[in-house]
């Protein structure tokens, strides 16, 4: 399901939740209304769960594996264990809206860029298809253009979902994509939201800190910031603090471990989490903005340089012709 569906969805049940709808008695009026094949069989795998005798985060683990991320399992089965699942479910709405109005702007900023450059490989084409009389034709020149750059795009777009896939396990690899302008700033405030997401519904939830602390390390989707919290959770289980074993596994951002440990002196870690997790998700909104505002600009950059090495080109091979002739 794409975020805007899964915003929706979770809308629902949070609405349902939160006004004392059971579980069963939710998903039948959700399964009632007219609705698309990928969330009907989502609720449906919910439902075949719960008739099954398991708990909501049991049953989607085991039925919905392809629709869910870790996020999502995670902050489920801790709403589930603190009795705030309404909680967890507004978490997840607001979390999947925001990521939809930034993937939404992205794509926008793009679709100009992506006409310039057709545009950029058609109109030099012009000209010397009205002076050439011999050669390939002006549409098959057009046609291997586009077929050239219509592969290089996919090739692209496929590099990067293998490389953000790896960078879920891969520190490195999630290291290498953080140090890419606009977009890996975005990454880094999206991982750490979604990490402090999950940490405030296990506080919530009472589970153990060194079990928050996996439960959030792979929620976070960052390789590096699972590393490090699988690293505090075992230093955590050895006697030290939450805030220390953040700090030694150098994972996380010094003002974030330090607010963490003065959160931890006062009792209101849970409050700190949930203020991490706003912040960082307006933070990963505006890295987004500022990288749909300058990746096109980038683009058109790009596209003007092209036009003129083919336009000079162009000149070139005309006028040497020309001289050429006159040279005879």
């Amino acid at each position: 399901m794409k975020p805007a569906e899964k915003s929706a969805l979770y809308r629902e049940l949070a609405k349902l939740t939160q006004a004392d709808f059971h579980l069963d008695r939710s998903l039948v009026l959700l399964l009632a209304q007219k609705i698309s094949p990928a969330r009907r069989s989502f609720l449906e795998g919910m439902q075949r769960g719960l008739t099954e005798g398991m708990s909501l985060a049991e049953s989607i683990r085991k039925h919905n594996h392809q629709f869910v991320t870790g996020l999502e399992l995670a902050l489920v089965e801790s709403g589930e264990r603190s009795g705030q699942l309404s909680q967890s479910f507004n978490h997840l709405t607001r979390y999947f809206a925001a990521a939809d109005g930034a993937a939404r702007q992205m794509r926008g900023a793009m679709i100009y860029p992506l006409i310039l450059l057709h545009l950029a490989i058609i109109l030099p084409e012009i000209p010397s298809a009205i002076v050439a009389t011999e050669g390939p034709s002006f549409l098959s020149r057009i046609a291997l253009s586009f077929g050239i750059l219509w592969v290089v795009l996919a090739a692209l777009f496929f590099l990067w979902r293998w490389l953000s896939q790896k960078a879920v396990d891969s520190a490195s690899v999630d290291v290498w994509l953080s140090r890419i302008p606009w977009i890996g700033p975005a990454r880094k405030h999206w991982a750490l939201a979604r990490f402090c997401q999950v940490f405030h519904a296990g506080l919530l939830a009472a589970l153990r800190m060194s079990e928050i602390c996996r439960l959030a390390g792979a929620a976070s989707q960052s390789g590096r910031i699972q590393e490090g919290a699988t690293k505090a959770a075992l230093s955590i289980e050895g006697g030290e603090t939450l805030s220390l074993s953040l700090a030694d596994s150098h994972a996380f951002d010094v003002t974030f471990v330090n607010a963490l440990a003065t959160a931890e002196e006062v009792g209101q870690l849970d409050e700190e989490m949930a203020r991490w997790s706003a912040a960082e998700t307006f933070s990963a909104t505006e890295s987004m903005e500022r990288a749909a505002l300058w990746l096109p600009k980038m683009g058109y950059a790009l596209v003007v340089i092209f036009v003129v090495y083919r336009i000079i080109g162009m000149m070139q091979a005309y006028y040497g012709g020309m001289l050429q002739m006159l040279d005879a």
